[in-house]
């Protein structure tokens, strides 16, 4: 190593002691470098080796040394290792709500079977009342993105409104099937017998007969009306929409040698050619049909009213006794 003096500062003339002293730095002592491996053609120049190895100074250092640099710091903390940052996790989707949509379709197909039947309608209107509640609401969830069945939701509104279609087509088909019933029932007495047939048992002895008189059947069934009298309807009656009123007295005897049943006894008026109404006036027991079975060689009294259009002229009672019997004609002036 050489010491290498640093020179000295002359100072001007008259300044005291300046120039008699050496710099407060004293000597630096200078290690120097080591010759670098150069790599040429000729053979390569090794550094001496009595020099030791020395490494270079930074800059920085020896500007901190001199007073002219601040001196560099440490850092605290080591700096956190760069690399990917790991996502936040997320919350869990939530699970679509189809069951009303489902359960309307359900339903809607449910009534649509049972709709097909007509004496079951009144199910069919249920199920499809039920139904498409539970389908609006599923479409409404849907719409608003709360359920993922649009088209399930749908179809079952429409199902179920067919569903209730079925149903009210069914009821009018047994109301329909049931007035038709009765009004073949109610003329079957009337029915006329084809030409050459057999006469029937109870073919009755005469087509018509006077109020007052007997209307006698061939199997010994007795019928008798008598004159319609002048009848006042009390405040509760049903029936009573004509200006007037007429009461009827009908009896009926058994010779026929077995019981009769009177619940099918059917008994008519007409006033000028325009069909009576029927009074029903519980407060006088007027229009109450009889019901228990006439024994053989007995009579029963079964007493009607009629609210009629007018109160004069001719009068006819039409009876049926049963559907085995014709019609019994009674006629008359009031």
């Amino acid at each position: 190593m050489t010491a290498v003096q640093p020179p000295r500062h002359r100072a001007p003339a008259g300044a005291q002691g300046f120039g008699r002293e050496p710099h407060p730095s004293g000597p630096i002592t200078v290690a120097p470098r080591r010759s670098r491996l150069v790599a040429t053609t000729a053979a390569p120049v090794q550094a001496p080796a009595d020099e030791p190895l020395t490494m270079p100074i930074p800059r920085a250092a020896l500007d901190a040394a001199a007073g002219r640099g601040p001196v560099p710091m440490a850092p605290s903390s080591p700096a956190p290792p760069a690399g990917p940052v790991a996502p936040a996790p997320m919350a869990p989707p939530t699970a679509p709500r189809n069951g009303l949509g489902i359960a309307g379709l359900v339903l809607g197909l449910c009534g649509l079977v049972v709709g097909l039947i007509p004496l079951f309608g009144v199910g069919a209107i249920l199920l499809g009342v039920v139904g498409l509640v539970l389908g609006l609401v599923g479409v409404t969830r849907a719409r608003l993105r709360i359920a993922t069945n649009t088209k399930t939701a749908v179809t079952g509104v429409i199902a179920c409104v067919l569903a209730i279609a079925l149903g009210i087509t069914g009821m009018v088909i047994v109301a329909n099937a049931f007035t038709q019933l009765d009004r073949d029932l109610s003329s079957i007495g009337t029915t006329t017998p084809a030409a050459g047939s057999a006469p029937s048992a109870a073919a009755p002895a005469t087509s018509a007969v006077g109020f007052g008189q007997t209307f006698t059947y061939s199997d010994g069934l007795a019928v008798t009306v008598d004159q319609p009298t002048p009848y006042r309807a009390s405040s509760s009656a049903a029936g009573d929409v004509n200006p007037h009123a007429y009461s009827v007295t009908v009896r009926i005897t058994n010779n026929t040698g077995a019981a009769f049943d009177p619940v099918l006894l059917q008994v008519a008026m007409s006033t000028g050619g325009d069909q009576a109404s029927q009074i029903y006036d519980s407060a006088n027991d007027m229009g109450d049909r009889p019901q228990n079975q006439l024994q053989p060689g007995r009579s029963l009294t079964y007493e009607l009213a009629f609210s009629t259009t007018a109160d004069s002229g001719e009068a006819q009672v039409d009876v049926v006794p049963s559907f085995s019997h014709d019609h019994a004609v009674f006629t008359g002036t009031l």
